[in-house]
């Protein structure tokens, strides 16, 4: 193989991994999505005073840091795609929606 070929080859290569790690974040955002949805559900329903919201709250709302921090360790990292950032930020913006309800 000349060298010219074996860069080509090594692009695909590059590519392939780069779409899997891809679909990995992009999963990852899709869990991400649905735990904000059900954990703004439960924080609206605490402020009301429903008891089984009250006790998963303090729970959901530690499960969301470390959600955040895996995002946020990804992002440093520079693993997300631009759209996935602006994904991460527009989940995000739920969360603050829900505290100004």
């Amino acid at each position: 193989m000349r060298a010219i070929e074996k860069v080509l080859v090594l692009e695909k290569r590059a590519i392939g991994k780069e779409n899997t790690g891809n679909e990995k974040w992009d999963r990852y955002l899709d869990d991400y999505n649905n735990y904000v949805k059900e954990y703004n559900k439960h924080y609206l329903n605490a402020l009301k005073g429903d008891e089984r919201s009250i006790s998963l709250y303090p729970y959901m709302k530690e499960k969301w840091e470390a959600l955040k921090k895996r995002l946020v360790k990804a992002y440093n990292n520079k693993r997300l795609s631009d759209r996935q950032i602006r994904r991460v930020v527009k989940i995000n913006t739920k969360i603050v929606k829900a505290y100004f309800k």
